[in-house]
């Protein structure tokens, strides 16, 4: 009875000796987050001084870096990164700040943190690189500062999309230059067999087609469907880039494996305009 009286007498010690401790540990931790969300560099400063922990995370993993990333508050970047926090620290999405900045286009922040040792290539839990989140999002100097600390221009995320397909398909050119300059590859292709080239034409980007193509991208490659590059152009009726390509020698007469040439995909389309066109080459 007397040692399990002393027992919880020593259990109750303990636990008034440290608990407000430990709470109030946490309340600094949890203000240095918001702190940080809040662009309070000042504030940043002082939590730091009275003991919270730099690298400390809310419920969804994110750090005080990881927040001022996301909001593009630069003077707390060089707080954190001066005082020594993890820059590779990830989210439970994945996200480390980096990505994160890459993905809002903060482009200061995007800088420090890579001038500061930012690994360029992590993967958040879609597999994006910071790279293909900057190109898919058209951040340019970001692309551009990524590349040159490293970034892998030829990365795929879990759709197997590379940085050059997702600014193809945005329609982002001088990413496109800046990514087919770093030898991307032109001809790397998705999970369905989607090419650069496929997704710019899909959406009339006629400029970048052109660079593509100059870049040696497949005019008549197929995707795992069939179509070419021409029999998408015609299936969403961009009659400029139909005629770019047949200028550039795309074969209309290739089908896809429904057996659908591409002028039959414009019928289906009701293009009428792509379907004059085409039906014009057919005759010659």
């Amino acid at each position: 009875m007397l040692d399990n009286m002393r027992h919880d007498l020593l259990a109750l010690t303990l636990l008034l000796l440290f608990c407000p401790i430990g709470i109030a540990a946490q309340s600094l931790d949890q203000d240095l987050i918001e702190a940080a969300k809040d662009g309070d560099a000042a504030l940043v400063e002082s939590l730091l001084d009275r003991g919270a922990h730099i690298d400390a995370v809310n419920k969804d993993r994110r750090t005080a870096l990881i927040r001022a990333a996301f909001r593009g508050h630069v003077q707390v970047i060089r707080v954190l990164v001066d005082a020594h926090a993890d820059l590779n620290l990830r989210d439970v999405q994945g996200h480390t700040a980096l990505s994160w900045a890459a993905h809002e286009g903060c482009v200061e922040v995007a800088q420090i943190l890579l001038e500061s040792g930012a690994n360029p290539n992590t993967r958040d839990e879609d597999l994006y690189t910071p790279l293909i989140w900057a190109a898919f999002k058209g951040h340019t100097e970001i692309v551009e500062s990524a590349l040159r600390f490293g970034a892998d221009p030829k990365a795929r995320n879990n759709s197997g999309f590379t940085p050059l397909i997702r600014a193809a398909q945005q329609g982002h050119v001088d990413i496109a230059r800046l990514l087919i300059a770093a030898h991307s590859d032109v001809n790397a292709r998705n999970q369905h067999g989607y090419s650069a080239l496929m997704r710019a034409v899909e959406h009339g980007h006629t400029e970048i087609v052109t660079l593509l193509l100059a870049s040696g991208a497949s005019l008549n490659a197929q995707n795992n469907y069939g179509h070419t590059a021409l029999n998408r152009a015609a299936d969403k009726g961009q009659l400029d880039v139909v005629q770019q390509l047949l200028n550039a020698g795309a074969d209309p007469k290739i089908a896809d494996k429904r057996g659908r040439t591409a002028l039959e995909m414009a019928q289906l389309g009701n293009h009428a305009d792509v379907v004059a066109l085409l039906k014009s080459v057919s005759a010659k």
